[in-house]
């Protein structure tokens, strides 16, 4: 496998050749289908950057995929088909005038589970998450799969059993699985918009990504001593106007700029969307 290295952010490339192939190596396959319920969940604008420009590799979304590959890798070798149990397999459906596939992670016990590798502690089920397991249960339901239940299993990567023992609000296990009804109509209504706004972006005609898809953090203005590197205590404001009516004299306001993480970490193609690029917010200022 020749080796891409354009495709590889500079931090990455100093690595030995087999991290490098396989951050390269996408295994990820839409098997002939138009769209996955994966591309479908991520934004339309995304959609038309990949037919006009190569996605560019960044440490974040390898680590991320290395983890994830290698979690659910070893979770299908340990699947056993003749208990009646499903792993990693694609659904095909036509809908809304398109083919749209779906891997299902696993399944038992009438239940379609999702598997997620993530940072922090999970509470519950995350709405995107909710969203992509009824989707990939319904196309498992189309090709005549039984489907009662959707579940999501999260693996808490920050997980530490020192803090499980002695912390009692501590998670007590790095996996938490959620299992609600399957919800057919969720299903549905996320097809129908959603094949509908990729379907314009692959005719050039997207629309702009929200907040939500860009995971923007806001501005925040930190009311500081001059030549401190913290805020004074409250000194965190959401607003400048917050800001200034809290400042002293002899503080400063530090602008500390907001970030659009999935842009700058997971999309791949930042440097070509003039969108983030005009959002751009990696600057910062400092205001007497």
């Amino acid at each position: 496998m020749n080796i891409d290295i354009e495709r590889l952010a500079p931090e990455l490339q100093s690595l030995p050749s087999p991290f490098l192939r396989a951050f390269l190596n996408d295994q990820y396959d839409k098997e002939g289908s138009e769209f996955s319920v994966t591309e479908l969940l991520s934004p339309p604008q995304r959609t038309w950057l990949g037919l006009t420009h190569k996605k560019v590799e960044t440490p974040y979304s390898t680590f991320a995929a290395l983890l994830g590959s290698a979690i659910h890798w070893v979770l299908e070798m340990n699947a056993d088909p003749e208990a009646g149990e499903i792993a990693e397999v694609r659904y095909f459906a036509e809908m809304h005038g398109s083919i749209v596939s779906g891997k299902m992670d696993y399944y038992e016990h009438k239940t379609v589970f999702d598997y997620k590798s993530i940072r922090g502690v999970q509470e519950k089920m995350k709405e995107d998450h909710w969203k992509q397991v009824n989707m990939n249960a319904y196309l498992a339901k189309q090709n005549g799969v039984e489907v009662h239940n959707v579940g999501v299993v999260y693996v808490q990567l920050d997980w530490s059993y020192m803090q499980s023992q002695v912390n009692p609000t501590a998670p007590k296990s790095p996996y938490r699985p959620f299992i609600h009804p399957y919800d057919e109509k969720v299903a549905l209504t996320e097809f129908a918009i959603r094949i509908r706004d990729h379907q314009e972006a692959k005719k050039g005609s997207w629309r702009p990504c929200t907040p939500d898809e860009q995971w923007a953090k806001p501005d925040i203005f930190a009311v500081m001593a001059a030549g401190g590197k913290r805020a004074v205590n409250g000194g965190l404001c959401a607003t400048m106007t917050d800001a200034l009516a809290m400042q002293k004299p002899g503080q400063v306001i530090q602008t500390r700029k907001g970030e659009l993480t999935y842009c700058l970490n997971f999309c791949g193609f930042y440097a070509f969307c003039e969108q983030a690029q005009r959002q751009s917010t990696k600057s910062s200022c400092e205001l007497s």
